[in-house]
């Protein structure tokens, strides 16, 4: 048939029973999935009503497929953005009818139309499913001689009600790359993303998978995707709607595009006569409406909320702050121990106190899970934020928080990342770059107002965090010459503590939101879901005791003069084995914490590490690490948590260096042989991190180490006699990974070897087995 602008296109109706039917529309040129709607249902992709239907033009909306490259050619500047393959016409090769779906398989080479002359040779078919899933494959073949990399993206826009009431959740535990700003910049918020009309380009780790709301259709719409290592949410808010031109103004609160990809570092190679696919399944659910209007929890829902006094400033407003240091202080609050509240103050320019205030700085904390072998589920609403700040909108409402007298302290949790001094700061920055930047000028603010100083309390998971934030103060103010005399503030006046904290919070519970909304009576979009189990430990003087009576009010505090044996117990018996499960159980298909304990082989294994290789090198008493293992294993086994293996494994390689590498030394030291399980942890994440193409698992990490490792592979591939094992030895010799060069460990390279050829030819399972 003939489309918009008599552009040739297939049009598909699939029966899906009783009378109703799912349709679709795909274009021939840029094989462009333009429609998709499934039966009784509304549209799911979203067309703008102003674009252009042109043979020479991409089409704005529906599914653009981008390939060879994404976003502006890196070497060409007037080659086409998101490459040729949305302006070329593919062709119609096949087409089947299935059980109650049409699949559809489109084809483009090197010869199609709209393809470069002498491009490389490739065959790329593009096979379409239309049903109660709408399916898209896009399956790339080397036809050439030589290897051949390219980037690949399903630029999918997504149909909504009003993006306004939308949130998109399943990447809340992921740092992203905001590419809205120039230069780009990093950033992280462990709460729903939502839409607001302000540009959104971020790109994200791919998660397991995208869930978006659109609740004024009453559904939500899920993405699952395979063979991805990235998506990137966009959406072009108020300011660029209005300045593109096949984009009406305000379109921009009707869709939200989230991508499908491999781009950037994740690029393709695919060596000659290999092939690689990219997939992704979309699913349209109904949601019931609730009968009765369902408040957005405020003031007006929790009525009789005693104002507070703001005792403290808190930097970041995710889901671990809000309830780890919130959730404690308002316990001490409801037993009359402390009678404050907080600020919060947004850390990076893509945070989202505005969400907070929409709520009157309300928000539900959820407990579910494992204390003392029984079940605890309960909720609460946190009452002891008094406000927000947005640095990045209002800088002196910012540093006006110096001159307020009853503020005493300050929790700050902006990522491990977060605390580092960055010499691109200035004072008269309105705000800096970095936590440190923005501290030592509210520091500086309150020394110039000759008030007391702070009590500053990190909660970063780094060693020492305490002392490194004021490390990165006195460096930044060296770089700003400030006097001697508020150095010395800075040093007297306040005390910075090191401190360590351990609740596991996955965060927000979007796959039963509407059924908490029933629950609770009012409507919570910042709900954050935690485990009952709670510990920080503190280091410093016995007098914060008094001023934070945290264990006063019951809590599992400590403060006390060497956090160390508590940090090591932690990181090498909760941290260590996340680790391992994220490293060898993803392998063999394993989703979550929770799967990996009621899995008999991979429960036993989890064990056996803790038992026989982790706590025999740790210096503490057994019996109190073993009742600690315990405690552990059951907060694993936790029923209500959905603690992802995939967001573990988010830069899986300093994780193993902290975490793992000391007690595969310890061990080897001890024993004289090395730990299997731990030692296999470190095969698979080779194995994962080589870039091999047959490994299903997409790592997420750096694009240097990413690089590092995939440098490494390719030149032992085409230049080792024994592939494996120079690759190995060239990973492991790398003492910018690890810290040291680990060949010197003698035997390790070929036991890394043996583990890393078994996981590959016999499986996770297979593997772990001769272990047992």
């Amino acid at each position: 048939m003939d489309g918009h602008g008599g552009l040739a296109a297939v049009e598909v109706t699939t029966p899906a029973g009783s009378g109703a039917s799912t349709t679709a529309l795909i274009y021939l040129h840029g094989a462009h999935v333009a429609e998709w709607t499934p039966a009784g249902g509304k549209p799911v992709l979203w067309m703008s009503r102003f674009g252009v239907f042109s043979e020479t033009d991409p089409l704005r909306g529906g599914v653009p497929l981008c390939f060879p490259w994404f976003g502006p050619n890196g070497t060409d500047a007037s080659a086409p953005n998101h490459g040729w393959a949305r302006l070329s016409t593919w062709s119609l090769v096949d087409s089947r009818t299935l059980d109650a779906a049409t699949e559809l398989v489109f084809e483009l080479t090197q010869d199609s139309v709209g393809v470069p002359a002498g491009f490389h040779p490739f065959t790329a078919h593009y096979t379409v499913t239309v049903g109660v899933e709408l399916g898209l494959e896009l399956t790339v073949r080397n036809d050439g001689a030589t290897p051949f990399a390219f980037e690949e993206a399903f630029h999918t826009y997504f149909a909504v009600g009003d993006v306004t009431t939308s949130t998109l959740t399943g990447l809340e535990t992921f740092d992203y790359t905001d590419r809205s700003t120039k230069p780009a910049t990093e950033g992280s918020s462990l709460l729903p993303l939502g839409f607001t009309g302000e540009e959104i380009d971020r790109l994200y780790p791919m998660p397991e998978a995208l869930e978006l709301s659109d609740p004024a259709n009453d559904r939500i719409i899920r993405a699952v995707s395979q063979g991805a290592a990235q998506t990137v949410v966009w959406n072009a808010g108020r300011i660029k709607a209005a300045a593109i031109a096949d984009y009406g103004t305000d379109e921009w609160t009707e869709t939200a595009c989230a991508e499908t990809c491999n781009v950037g570092a994740h690029f393709i190679t695919l060596d000659p006569g290999a092939t690689s696919t990219m997939q992704v399944t979309v699913t349209s659910t109904t949601t019931e409406r609730n009968t009765k209007t369902m408040q957005r929890l405020s003031k007006s829902v929790v009525p009789a909320i005693a104002e507070l006094p703001t005792k403290a400033i808190q930097f970041g407003e995710g889901n671990f702050l809000r309830a780890f240091v919130d959730w404690q202080l308002q316990q001490m609050n409801n037993q009359g121990l402390f009678n404050g509240g907080v600020k919060i103050v947004q850390p990076i320019e893509g945070g989202r106190v505005a969400s907070l205030e929409e709520q009157d700085n309300l928000y539900t904390v959820l407990l579910e899970g494992l204390q003392d072998g029984k079940d605890v589920q309960s909720h609460e609403v946190i009452t002891v934020v008094t406000g927000t700040v947005n640095p990045y909108v209002d800088n002196q409402k910012y540093l006006d928080l110096a001159g307020d007298d009853n503020i005493e302290f300050i929790f700050s949790n902006t990522t491990e990342a977060g605390i580092a001094f960055d010499d691109r700061d200035r004072l008269d920055d309105k705000p800096q770059h970095s936590f440190p930047g923005k501290l030592t000028a509210l520091l500086f603010e309150r020394f110039s107002l000759g008030k007391k100083g702070f009590q500053i309390i990190p909660c970063e998971l780094i060693e020492h965090n305490g002392d490194k934030l004021k490390e990165s103060v006195l460096a930044t103010a060296a770089l700003w010459e400030l006097d001697a005399a508020f150095v010395q503030w800075v040093n007297t006046d306040n005390t910075f503590y090191s401190s360590l904290v351990d609740r596991i919070v996955p965060g927000y519970p979007a796959d039963r939101a509407a059924e908490l909304a029933e629950e609770f009576g009012y409507d919570d979009q910042s709900i954050v879901k935690a485990e009952p189990f709670l510990l920080w430990v503190i280091e410093g003087p016995q007098s914060l005791t008094e001023s934070l009576p945290l264990a006063k009010a019951g809590l599992n505090v400590t403060v006390t003069d060497d956090m160390t044996p508590y940090r090591e117990r932690k990181v090498f018996l909760l941290n260590a084995p996340h680790t391992t499960m994220a490293s060898i159980a993803r392998l063999a298909g394993v989703e979550t914490v929770r799967d990996v304990m009621i899995d008999p082989e991979f429960s036993q294994f989890v064990n056996a590490e803790m038992y026989e290789e982790i706590i025999p090198v740790i210096d503490l008493p057994h019996d109190e690490l073993a009742a600690y293992a315990e405690s552990v294993k059951e907060r694993f086994e936790n029923r209500f948590m959905h603690h992802e293996l995939a967001s573990i494994a988010l830069n899986s390689i300093s994780k193993y260096k902290s975490r793992l590498l000391p007690i595969l030394v310890n061990f080897h030291e001890k024993v004289g042989t090395f730990p299997p399980r731990v030692t296999l942890a470190l095969s698979a994440l080779l194995l994962t991190y080589s870039g091999d193409v047959a490994v299903t698992v997409v790592p997420v990490d750096s694009d240097e180490v990413l690089a590092t490792f995939h440098a490494a592979y390719a030149t032992a591939t085409t230049t080792g006699s024994n592939v494996t094992a120079d690759y190995v030895e060239a990973i492991l010799g790398d003492d910018s990974l690890w810290g040291r060069d680990l060949t010197e460990l003698p035997g390790l390279v070929a036991e890394v070897t043996t583990g890393l050829d078994n996981l590959r030819t016999l499986g996770a399972r297979a593997t772990i087995a001769l272990l047992a």
